[in-house]
This record gives C-alpha cells, structure tokens and sequence, in this order.
C-alpha cells in the first residue's frame, strides 16, 4: 500500500500543487496528515501559542491516475486513525464577542488520545469520532485551505469520516486530492476555531472515477443511512439553499421521483444544520435517510 507522508505540505488546493504520490483507480493508499496549524506538537508538555502555528491547514497531495477536467471523483474514506496526541484553543475574537461577549483568553490544551478515547482531564475521557476536516480537489481559483467550496476543501462537517463516499469535481488532470485537518472529535459550530481536538492522523481512501461525471454544484455524500449535501459559501442562508437544492437534485437522480415531490418530502423528513461558524465559509449539510427513499421510491439505478 502506498503511503503519502506529510514530509511535503501545501496551503492552496492549487494546481500547482506536486502530489506525494499517484494511485491507480481503485487503490488502497494511506495519507499521514498533518496537524491543522503545523508540526510544533511534539510531546504531552507542548502547548500552542500563536508564534508557533503554520497553516492554514497544511495538506497532503494525491494524484489520481486517468482522471480528467470534467470528470467525478469518488473517494470512499475506509479509516481514519488519530495519533496519540492532540489540542484544542479558543482561538475566534469574533465568535468570543457574539457568543459570549467578551474577550477570552485562548485556555490552550494539549490531550493524550489512546484507546479510542480523548483523555481530555483526570475524570473525563470523550470518545473519540475522527473526521477529517480538509478534503478537496484542487479547484480553478486555488483557494487557500481555509475555504470550502464546490471541490470540497476545509468542510468541517463530522459526516466526512469512515464509511463515507465523497464526491469532488475534477478540474485538473490528475485530480490532486488534499487531505488534512482531521479532527478526533468535533461539535457543530466548531466555535474556539481549533474547535475540534485537532491531530495527526493516518487516513485509508480509495478513489474511484465516473468519466464525465454529472454536473453537481456542491459536494455531494453518502454513507449507509444517507444521502448528503454539503455547500460551502459566504454565507449561512446561501449554504443552506445550495445544499438543500442540490440534495433534491442528488435523490431525483437517484429515485423515481419529482423535484416537487422530493421538495414536499425534505421538508418532513430532511435533515440540516451548520457546522461551522469560523472559515471565511459557512458549511451547511442536508441530508435525507436511505431507509424512507427505499420504502417509497424505486431506484432508477444501481450504486
């Protein structure tokens, strides 16, 4: 299996970005991520402050072979293994002021991860929920990581984790998928900025190609339970709209059924939310369960 180390980083999803290696169609590869604001944690002891931090989001790239402009991108995330440590920080002046209004002071942590668990002080242990918060194609404008847009990007949506299926637009030959930003845990909002416990991680994909794939203006997902959506502008209302339009239009093309009447039911059974306020992009996810659509509809075809 191939592995693509974090020895060579990126802060663009751009196309100039040279991947650590190119994986076939269909191959198992690994990605060892860096942590979202550089490599300073070392040890248990090691605290953030701000002198130290290198991002946003440094990335890995990945090329994947046969893949065209015009073509979708199919990465199926089958394991996402966090390392022993990891830190969070209240990071986000604005959101201070919003929430709680008032300044407050960064209350940096650093916290052992080990036995699926986040020992995050002597009485409380979280379980851990890895996701990973960066995902995309290099797009057209080679945005900085920490925006999200149609290619995917810095997303933090905690549904991008293991079992998951993700679809990104190819925009150049090669694809170059970046990957980082894995979180062991995260809360919707994400409201310190290094909102999650932000950690390395060891990440198992495979990507797959559709040629000339359908034109979609957003990302879309699926897991076992759900059809997904998740869209990435400037703000919460456009991100909510695109998702939730998009959402419809990925279950027609899935399902024998009708814009209207996918409209009619996602307002009774559509599943939505924010999940987070600190990127220059809002991310907004829409997503309708399997198990309604298969009791309803018949598929148009197999998936």
């Amino acid at each position: 299996m191939q592995i693509a180390r974090r020895d060579k980083i990126y802060y663009y999803h751009s196309k100039d970005n040279e991947p650590a290696i190119m994986v076939d169609p269909g191959e198992l590869f690994a990605v060892d991520t860096e942590l979202c604001s550089g490599a300073w944690l070392k040890d248990i002891t090691d605290v953030w402050s701000k002198e130290k931090s290198r991002g946003p989001n440094p990335t890995v790239c990945i090329g994947v072979r046969n893949s065209f402009p015009g073509d979708l991108l199919c990465i199926d995330i089958l394991d996402i293994d966090p390392e022993g440590l990891g830190y969070t920080a209240i990071l986000d002046a604005r959101l201070n002021h919003a929430i709680m209004g008032r300044d407050m002071e960064p209350c940096p942590r650093t916290v052992a991860i080990s036995e699926g668990k986040i020992n995050w002080s002597s009485r409380l242990k979280i379980p851990v929920k890895p996701m990973i918060g960066t995902l995309g194609t290099s797009s057209p404008e080679g945005r900085l990581n920490s925006w999200g847009g149609c290619y995917g990007g810095n997303m933090d949506v905690s549904e991008i984790t293991t079992g998951t299926r993700v679809y990104l637009p190819v925009s150049y030959e090669g694809a170059l998928v970046n990957v980082g930003d894995v979180h062991a845990i995260q809360g919707d909002g994400e409201i310190c900025n290094a909102g999650g416990i932000e950690c390395r991680a060891r990440v198992k994909l495979k990507a797959s190609i559709v040629k000339n794939g359908i034109s979609q203006k957003c990302v879309r997902a699926e897991d076992e339970k759900y059809l997904m959506t998740i869209a990435c502008l400037l703000s919460t209302d456009e991100s909510f709209y695109l998702a939730c339009s998009e959402l419809i239009r990925f279950v027609c093309s899935r399902y024998l059924i009708t814009e209207e009447e996918c409209f009619q039911l996602a307002s009774q059974v559509m599943e939505a939310r924010c999940t987070q306020y600190v990127n220059p992009t809002r991310s907004y996810i829409c997503k309708i369960p399997k198990n309604i659509l298969d009791a309803g509809y018949e598929q148009v075809n197999e998936h």
